[in-house]
């Protein structure tokens, strides 16, 4: 259950960051360096939350209360 969780966070963090980063790169038309650090790493923190609650229903991580 252990390895299912961290990789539920490991998955989440890097599909957080990578969705941002798209994000950032397309529609704000600027580098991460522009958006700043902080944005990014909220940005990505929300992304990754939102992913992690769908991951946890679908890996059966039971991080989440029923």
């Amino acid at each position: 259950m252990l390895v299912k969780r961290l990789a539920l966070v490991a998955i989440s963090l890097t599909v957080g960051f990578l969705v941002t980063w798209l994000i950032v790169i397309t529609i704000a038309e600027t580098n991460l360096e522009q958006f700043g650090i902080w944005y990014t790493g909220f940005t990505s923190l929300a992304i990754a939350c939102a992913i992690g609650v769908w991951l946890d229903k679908f890996l059966g991580t039971e991080i989440l209360p029923k």
